[in-house]
């Protein structure tokens, strides 16, 4: 909905052929410091906000309208459009007849604000002072109308236009595109008289946003001519398609290239999972000395969190601050976020701490970042901040909070906020709560409630509710429901590997070998491979990967070396391998064997090798630790001693002194 601001009553309203005319005069006022100051309209381009509010407060009473107008436009382009209101609201009660100049650029900030208010207000004013023919207000009106959600204003403003131009058509048709109106536009680029480049890139960005790339990839090779905007439209839409082929392709060919350029391809690329090339761009980036913004590091700090890449991530965040690029809420978010994914909680938190403000998404972040570590007291304190602050929590709020009552264990405390969340906030669960409630009771070995929560979703419940019953059957080792939920989601998802793995594994570690090969068979046949494990490490700046028994690693002989003597050592401090978390129906040492050369073992090893005594070492997974891997990285964490940080795909393991953070749950 449009916000309005109030206004004071009009003054008199002064006919048009007594206005003022345009001049080069100058603003003169108290100024800052006390001392008389006269600034140039241009002159004020570079002052702050306050600056500008401190003048508008010292300007005499008369004062001339262009002394209104130059603080006006000065608001504009600093972005703050409600102060640039509030100028003109505080001329009108002086009774400061507007000047011809005045309106178009009061309509202007409207239209950022919005402000529908002040678009009708200025407009009965153009009206009764003859000004409403004036080609440059009547474009500053449909794009007021349009910005504000009306384009049945706009659009009969438009109609009523004689002599309109090309700017004019294209704030109409921009207007339309805004306004969801696609095939009015379409219809009004057909029928424009005289078209130039902004014409086709309005024509051009509505495709994208209809999503039918196609169409717009013909525009665009069809354009008479092109501008930066051309090409960023169509990399933008490529992008937005997922494919990043083409949109390299394009980025590599633009004759000129500007930071909306380079946000498009490597937002393209992060949104297509590539994260390693993500940060490759970003240091191409780097290298042209073209300067990234908020948008740029929002999509690297995710990229940085997901490879685990803490050191970069730091790097950025140094770069932010020395770059003094925005902090706004979303930068914060990414920052609180690529910490606690790489492991690091103690410097989430405190960018947390020293944000300048706190809303839901950001308190949300961080209650999903002590979630993924098992810190769930410290969920609860910042849940309890929003609500002493009045932050009205959402459905992503819940989310976390339940995910850490999940980790936690705190079967009480979930059933607790997931009935708050609906009868005290109103809010309505959705697939996603339900699955962590069933995970949460699930986990706490409350396997039929778990069940009977799944069959009473007032929804179909997606495949990802059953994995969730299906990884609690495993910890808590029921065979019988653990069949039933599989052969359940093979049917759902014939080509998911995990439900064969888990049932197969289940098998295996009861001794039903022939059951166990029946599954690999059944996984042969329909041409489903077992994903396998892939862990990753940090170490100078560069990040090393390792698939389960990798033998490709340019260490790999002493990794292998460093693996053996950690076998030997271990076992003597009680290291007794868990060979029923193979799934190989083979001998002991050949079970022993694989088990010794999972990813995370193998990363564990080269951490060991190639980092200084005392020094962290973090290891990420995309498959949840197994158990043997769990009692193996207690009793190194204590043997050398060193703090092992573990993120698996369900959460954080701290390993540290032969314990661990999930105090052997998850």
């Amino acid at each position: 909905m449009a916000s309005s601001i109030s206004l004071l009553p009009s003054p008199t309203v002064v006919p048009a052929e007594q206005w003022p005319q345009k001049s080069s005069q100058t603003l003169k006022s108290g100024g800052v410091g006390g001392r008389d100051r006269r600034f140039r309209a241009s002159s004020l381009s570079g002052a702050t906000t306050d600056e500008l509010r401190r003048l508008l407060r010292s300007l005499p009473d008369p004062s001339p309208p262009f002394s209104y107008n130059t603080l006006i436009k000065a608001f504009a382009l600093s972005g703050a459009h409600l102060d640039a209101l509030r100028a003109y609201a505080l001329m009108r009660a002086r009774s400061v007849p507007p000047d011809p100049f005045t309106l178009p650029a009061v309509l202007r900030s409207a239209a950022a604000f919005p402000s529908l208010a002040t678009a009708l207000e200025a407009h009965g004013l153009a009206v009764k002072s003859g000004l409403d023919t004036r080609l440059p207000l009547r474009t500053a009106l449909v794009g007021a109308y349009c910005s504000c959600g009306h384009p049945d204003f706009a659009r009969r403003v438009f109609d009523r236009t004689d002599g309109r131009d090309a700017i004019c058509y294209n704030t109409m048709i921009a207007g339309h595109v805004k306004c969801g109106e696609f095939e009015l536009a379409r219809d009004l680029f057909d029928r424009m008289p005289e078209r130039n480049v902004s014409s086709w890139n309005t024509i051009l960005d509505l495709y994208c946003k209809m999503g039918d790339v196609r169409a717009a990839r013909r525009l665009f090779d069809e354009m008479p001519e092109r501008n930066i905007v051309s090409w960023n439209a169509m990399i933008s839409g490529h992008a937005k398609a997922g494919d990043f082929v083409a949109a390299r392709e394009l980025f590599d060919l633009m004759p000129e290239r500007n930071v909306v350029s380079w946000n498009a391809v490597i937002g393209c690329y992060f949104h297509c999972g590539l994260f390693s090339e993500t940060l490759d761009l970003f240091r191409m980036m780097q290298a042209t000395d073209m300067k990234p913004n908020e948008v740029t590091v929002v999509a690297v700090l995710p990229a940085c969190a997901h490879l685990g890449a803490l050191d970069l991530g730091q790097w950025v965040h140094a770069y932010i601050q020395k770059q003094r690029i925005k902090m706004d809420l979303y930068v914060t978010a990414a920052l609180v976020d690529m910490y606690g994914r790489c492991g690091s909680l103690e410097d989430a938190r405190k960018v947390f701490d020293h944000a300048m403000k706190r809303d839901a998404f950001l308190c949300s972040t961080m209650i999903e970042v002590f979630a993924m570590h098992g810190r769930a007291q410290e969920a609860f304190q910042v849940f309890d901040f929003m609500r002493s602050e009045g932050i009205w929590p959402n459905d992503v709020t819940f989310m976390g909070i339940l995910r850490a009552c999940a980790h936690g264990g705190l079967v009480e405390f979930g059933l607790k906020y997931f009935n708050m969340m609906m009868a005290q906030f109103k809010l309505m669960p959705k697939v996603e709560h339900f699955g962590c409630m069933v995970d949460l009771l699930g986990r706490a070995g409350h396997l039929e409630e778990a069940h009977d929560l799944i069959l009473g979703m007032p929804m179909e419940p997606p495949p990802m509710v059953w994995a969730s019953l299906l990884s609690a059957c495993k910890i808590h080792g029921n065979v019988k429901l653990a069949e039933e939920v599989a052969f359940h989601l093979i049917e759902l998802e014939p080509q998911s590997c995990a439900n064969y793995v888990v049932l197969s594994n289940m098998y295996s570690k009861a001794n039903r070998w022939e059951d166990a090969a029946k599954i690999r068979r059944m996984m042969k046949e329909k041409g489903v491979v077992k994903k396998l494990g892939c862990s990753s490490i940090e170490v100078s700046n560069g990040v090393h990967e390792f698939l389960a028994g990798d033998k490709h690693h340019r260490h790999c002989k002493a990794i292998h070396e460093m693996l053996d003597q950690m076998a030997v050592r271990l076992k003597r401090e009680g290291y007794v391998p868990c060979t029923s978390s193979a799934l190989h129906d083979m001998d002991n040492d050949g079970r022993e064997q694989v088990l010794l050369h999972h990813s995370e073992k193998l990363a564990l090893a080269y951490g060991l090798i190639s980092t200084d005594k005392g020094t962290t070492i973090r290891i990420f997974k995309n498959l949840r630790v197994c158990d043997d891997c769990h009692q193996f990285l207690k009793l190194a964490s204590k043997h050398y001693d060193r703090q092992v940080i573990v993120r698996d795909c369900n959460r954080f393991h701290h390993f540290v002194g032969g314990s661990c953070s999930c105090s052997d749950y998850w």
